[in-house]
């Protein structure tokens, strides 16, 4: 889902201070001097609040998602059944992208927010592929109820469970986007995947890099 540029450009200030403290440090030729990281202390009682206040069915999605990713070990696993069972639902035929996708839309989990499930089978070129995001018909609506994936609480569950993180640089230094790798299964997540609440790294959606 495309949010407002304000937005875009607040998540990835967000986004670039998260990354000042990764749970895996990059290269020396990566490091960059970056603002200090807020105090987890500090933050962790505003990320359990969001995350208290967001949509239930925000939060029983983002917690089908975590739960899933915590024991999905290769791209091979990444196919329509398991990832049906794994939100308990049912992916279907995705008419736009065609032969070999299927996806899962919502019902409207409250305020207009739905969200998607959606999964690429392996070509020769690309591996299996997986996708979720939030998702609402306006770009502008105010993302906190849907607010259940703070970044601290994605990278935490994922670090836990074998992913190692690590900061996409750009050229000049900034960081374009994060992934977290597992075997080979790679998740990218950029400033366009997100949003900014009080100044806490929200994530809307996230999605495998597929290619072989």
């Amino acid at each position: 889902m495309m949010r407002p540029a304000a937005v875009l450009a607040s998540f990835g200030a967000t986004l670039l201070v998260a990354c000042a403290t990764p749970a895996h440090p990059a290269t020396p030729q990566a490091a960059v001097t970056k603002p200090a990281p807020p105090s987890p202390a500090k933050d962790r009682p505003m990320v359990s609040s969001l995350v208290a206040h967001a949509l239930p069915g925000a939060r029983a999605a983002t917690d089908h998602l975590l739960a899933f990713l915590s024991t999905v070990s290769s791209s091979e696993m990444l196919v329509s059944a398991q990832v049906g069972k794994a939100f308990g639902v049912t992916l279907g035929p995705d008419a736009e992208n065609g032969a070999g996708w299927s996806v899962y839309h919502s019902p409207d989990i409250g305020h207009g927010w739905t969200y998607w499930v959606q999964q690429s089978d392996a070509k020769p070129s690309m591996k299996n592929g997986f996708s979720f995001w939030f998702d609402h018909p306006d770009r502008s609506a105010n993302a906190t109820p849907v607010c259940a994936l703070p970044l601290d609480r994605l990278r935490a569950t994922l670090t836990a469970h074998g992913w190692v993180e690590r900061p996409v640089p750009s050229e000049i230094g900034s960081i374009l986007a994060i992934e977290f790798a597992k075997n080979d299964m790679v998740l990218t997540l950029t400033p366009r995947d997100g949003t900014d609440i009080n100044g806490i790294a929200c994530v809307l959606s996230l999605q495998t890099a597929d290619g072989r």
